[in-house]
């Protein structure tokens, strides 16, 4: 290596040799340079420590995270990994630099000192052993994302873990602290203090100055067919990094280190130039951090949420009441009786007893938590709620008559919001002495679980009333979108759709079970037939009461819905709707209908998943068109925390794109025969003239 070259290193990296001889190397930026290459950059890292290793006199290496942050922006992977770019030779030339290391019979210590994902923690595992503080966290997060981390992570993990953990570590997207990184083998040392692992890395390599851990002679267990099985039937083959991880892990046995290498390379540059990962990047990583952004609270002065008042202890009401308790805000939980209104602050003890149970909450904690939740009959206790949520049942009177009674307790600067499925909240402000300040917050089901936040802006509902409500989702930290008024508003609308052509296909004859199957290999959460028993038949019909008018195929499913509530099959809780259900073995089997014989003319099941992804899709156009929705990225994050649209595609208007539009609107075009819910708008035939697309990358081009 010349000079100059490792003046460049010196450059990016700060080199520190104690008067032991043991060299110390950290990256001297707090940002990761966008102008350079992401291989270039741990290129000159790894050349430096190969150049150190190198040095006679060099007795052992100490490195921190390169990668500033302990993170890399998705972006920037996007960016210079591009379909042309002729990086596989580089990087598969990073590996085996790294590989070469052991060589040189001097020990590596990577030390943590913040929390490292993704390619930064691979970096990390290039060392022979790993020192982390308490506290942090670890973990390969982009698997959420349809990608795998490459960069060694398939070579270096199994010795480590062992092949089970890491086809779980790489695959399912969550992350570990400390504690458990060091149970699993990922971290060989742990310290009190930040500052430490410095300090116990300097002993370590005095103490074992030839004692490398070979991981190439430790036990590797093989991958189960029941573990891999168990992978792919929740990735169902619809993520491009999973798919890579469980190919990569199957070969690794047959392989020699550098084909696992070129393997791995391979696969990494392949997952990363497929349209999937990026859609979902899009979404679910930089949708959803603006989404959570507190610069979106633009004209808010001043507001404080130091009490919420919710009316209705049910599970949603119990549910919103037990996040709010665990945002530290005072809560007054209110329904018809004292006894009720303790059921609902139940819940909260429930799941307090479970995270006490997984000691991620101490009893203290609970105690805390619970302590600010005030189950009450008495609509006085609302009294000076910074806002108050109704969550109530679905009925515009009783809705209308809990507002009125409970407005007077609202403290000055405070809002009231609805939780609502589907009542226009332009109609239940009107219930309101102030509709300014009357917004609707539609949470969903199980509180504690659903990150999504639906706020609805009725037709008065003013500014300053949409960024309380933001502030109190964000408070509750949940992930908020915004929406207008209309039927349904946005998820619930677009969901309708989707369980309006499960019933359609049923009507057509089509096998019900291939319809849920076919579902959730299409990459729905649940089929749609399930999903009508769940929330109940009957209360799909009430909630089709609840439109203004209905098209032709919402009265054939009205009339086919009601049929089957007459005849006692209302859902789940009755035992029987479109699944019979075994109360003993808790097993549920379809129902079929022997009124309604399977059509010899059955679709194939491409057809079955593209009419259940295209119809939630188009009618999403409509309210992007109609204005119940502002932006695209709105739609693609509702549609996939909300109602458990398929993720791979980034969310309904990722999988128009993915279609692309011009043959989006010819099979929508297709399938007319079906129904009025495959009307395709004039506008949307203009764009795909264009062959327009709502996203370039990760910017929208929706105006």
């Amino acid at each position: 290596m010349d000079e100059n070259k490792l003046s460049l290193k010196q450059s990016l990296f700060h080199i520190e040799r104690d008067n032991q001889q043991i060299t110390t190397i950290s990256p001297l930026s707090k940002i990761l340079p966008e102008q350079l290459h992401i291989v270039d950059y741990l290129l000159q890292f790894v050349d430096l420590v190969t150049f150190t290793l190198k040095q006679e006199d060099t007795v052992g290496i100490i490195y921190y995270c390169p990668i500033p942050a302990g993170k890399i922006e998705y972006a920037q992977l996007f960016n210079q990994f591009s379909p042309s770019d002729s990086t596989a030779s580089i990087l598969k030339s990073l590996i085996l630099k790294v590989s070469a290391w052991k060589e040189s019979k001097k020990p590596i210590i990577s030390v943590f000192t913040d929390n490292c994902t993704d390619i930064a923690l691979a970096t990390m595992l290039w060392a022979g052993y790993r020192i982390a503080s308490q506290k942090l966290k670890f973990g390969f997060p982009e698997s959420k994302y349809g990608l795998f981390t490459g960069f060694g992570s398939t070579i270096y993990l199994p010795s480590l873990i062992g092949n089970s953990a890491t086809l779980n570590l790489l695959s399912q997207g969550k992350l570990m602290n400390s504690e458990e990184a060091y149970k699993q083998g990922l971290i060989d040392d742990l310290t009190q203090q930040q500052d430490e692992g410095i300090l116990l890395a300097k002993k370590w390599i005095l103490k074992n100055p030839l004692l490398i851990p070979d991981k190439e002679t430790k036990k590797i267990d093989q991958v189960s067919p029941e573990a891999i099985l168990n992978i792919q039937r929740k990735a169902r083959g619809l993520y491009p990094g999973t798919n890579a991880v469980v190919e990569l892990l199957k070969k690794r046995a047959s392989s020699t280190p550098t084909q696992a290498i070129e393997q791995e390379v391979t696969l990494y540059l392949e997952v990363l130039n497929r349209p999937e990962p990026l859609h979902m990047v899009r979404t679910l990583y930089y949708g959803v951090q603006d989404a959570q952004s507190p610069s979106r609270i633009r004209l808010l002065h001043k507001y404080s949420l130091n009490k919420i008042g919710i009316l209705g202890a049910g599970m949603m009401g119990s549910g919103i009441a037990y996040e709010a308790a665990r945002a530290g805000i005072e809560v007054v939980l209110k329904d018809v009786t004292v006894t009720q209104a303790e059921r609902g602050k139940a819940y909260s003890t429930q799941l307090c007893e479970k995270l006490l149970a997984l000691g991620i909450l101490n009893q203290s904690q609970q105690e805390q938590l619970l302590s600010r939740i005030k189950p009450t009959e008495k609509v006085g206790d609302l009294n000076g709620s910074d806002c108050i949520i109704e969550a109530v049942f679905e009925d515009f009177s009783l809705k209308a008559a809990v507002t009125q009674e409970c407005l007077p307790y609202l403290a000055d600067n405070g809002f009231f919001a609805s939780n609502t499925t589907s009542l226009p909240i332009t109609e239940l402000a009107k219930a309101a002495h102030d509709s300014k300040s009357f917004i609707g917050m539609h949470f969903f089901s199980p509180v504690d679980r659903m990150p999504l936040v639906e706020i609805i802006c009725g037709k008065e509902t003013d500014e300053i009333t949409l960024e309380k409500a933001l502030t109190t989702a964000l408070r509750l930290n949940k992930i908020p979108i915004i929406v207008h008024d209309g039927p349904g508003f946005f998820t619930s609308r677009i969901f309708f759709n989707y369980l309006l052509e499960g019933i359609t296909m049923v009507l057509e004859g089509i096998s019900p079970l291939l319809i849920e199957e076919e579902a959730v290999a299409a990459g729905f959460a649940v089929g749609p037939l399930a999903v009508l028993d769940e929330i109940s038949l009957e209360l799909m019909l009430h909630v089709y009461d609840q439109f203004p008018a209905l098209h032709a195929s919402q009265q054939r499913a009205y009339s086919y819905l009601r049929k089957m509530v007459d005849q006692g099959r209302k859902g789940k809780k009755s035992g029987v709707g479109f699944y019979d259900y075994d109360l003993e073995s808790k097993k549920k089997t379809i129902w079929k209908n022997p009124m309604i014989p399977i059509s010899e003319n059955t679709l194939t099941p491409s057809i079955i998943r593209k009419r259940l992804l295209h119809v939630m899709a188009l009618d999403s156009y409509r309210c992007l068109e109609g204005g119940i929705i502002d932006r695209p990225i709105d739609g693609d994050i509702g549609s996939i925390l909300g109602v458990g649209y398929a993720s791979y595609t980034g969310g309904v208007f990722g999988h128009i794109d993915l279609t692309t539009l011009p043959i989006f609107v010819a099979e929508c075009e297709a399938f007319h025969a079906y129904g009025e819910q495959w009307d395709v708008p004039e506008s949307l035939k203009e764009l795909a003239n264009r062959n327009f697309k709502f996203y370039t990358g990760f910017l929208s081009n929706w105006h």
